[in-house]
C-alpha cells in the first residue's frame, strides 16, 4: 500500500521544493500498471542467450538499457532459481558485484525487482536520478523467491540513471518501461493529481531525497 511520508532534508535541500523524480517500492507484489501516474506501456522482452555477458539490452523503445558492468543474461530455472509473484523472463546477474548502475534514456517511468543471489534476506538500496535530484528507497528481499520491486518517474525530465546497491551480489530483472505522454490530468487519480499540480513527492518505504 503507498503511503506519503514526509521528505527528508539534506544539504539544504528544502523538502517543499518542485518535484523531481519520485520513487514507489513494491516488495514482492506484482508491478502496478502506472508509477505515480504515468503509464508503463512496455515490458522488455526476453532475450534468448542465456548465460551470456552483456553491457546493454534493448529498452522497447529504439534506445538500449546501459549497465555500468558486464552482467549475466539468466532466466527464471536457467542459471537463475527463483523470483517472485510468478514472473519466469530475464533477469541480469551481477556476477558477483554488489553494485549496479542502470542506464537510461528517453524514459519516463521505470520498473524492476531485484533479489539477492543467496539464499536469505538482505538488505538492498535503489537510487534513481533525473540528472537534477536522486531519490532512494530501501527493501530488504530474500534470496528465495522473494524478489523485491522499484518504481521511478519524472513527469518534468527523464529517469536517466538507477543504481542498486547491497550487502551481497544480486539480479536484477522485469525491466518495465514507460515511454508515453502521460495521460491528461483530467483523467488521473485524484492523488496523481495532487502531486503533479502541487509538486507533491510520494513514496513508500524508509527513503530519502538529495542533491546530485
Amino acid at each position: 500500500m503507498k503511503a506519503a511520508l514526509a521528505l527528508f532534508a539534506f544539504a539544504g535541500f528544502a523538502a517543499a521544493a518542485p518535484a523531481g523524480i519520485v520513487v514507489e517500492t513494491y516488495g514482492a507484489a506484482a508491478p502496478p500498471a502506472a508509477v505515480d501516474g504515468w503509464p508503463i506501456d512496455w515490458r522488455v522482452h526476453f532475450r534468448s542467450d542465456v548465460f551470456a555477458d552483456v553491457t546493454t539490452t534493448p529498452d522497447g523503445g529504439g534506445g538500449v538499457i546501459v549497465f555500468s558492468i558486464p552482467v549475466s543474461v539468466r532466466a527464471i530455472g536457467q542459471g537463475w532459481a527463483t523470483w517472485s509473484h510468478g514472473y519466469t523472463g530475464n533477469v541480469f546477474y551481477t556476477n558477483g558485484a554488489s553494485s549496479l548502475t542502470i542506464g537510461l534514456s528517453d524514459i519516463h517511468a521505470f520498473q524492476f525487482y531485484a533479489e539477492p543471489n543467496p539464499f536469505g534476506i538482505f538488505q538492498m538500496t535503489a537510487a534513481g536520478s533525473d540528472g537534477a535530484t536522486t531519490i532512494a528507497a530501501q527493501q530488504h528481499p530474500d534470496g528465495d523467491s522473494g524478489a523485491t520491486g522499484w518504481g521511478f518517474c519524472s513527469w518534468d525530465a527523464h529517469v536517466v540513471s538507477i543504481t542498486v546497491e547491497s550487502d551481497v551480489d544480486f539480479a536484477v530483472g522485469e525491466f518495465r518501461v514507460g515511454f508515453l505522454t502521460p495521460p491528461a490530468p483530467a483523467t488521473l487519480g485524484p492523488f496523481a493529481l495532487a502531486g503533479l499540480v502541487a509538486g507533491r513527492r510520494r513514496r513508500t518505504g524508509p527513503s530519502q531525497e538529495v542533491p546530485s
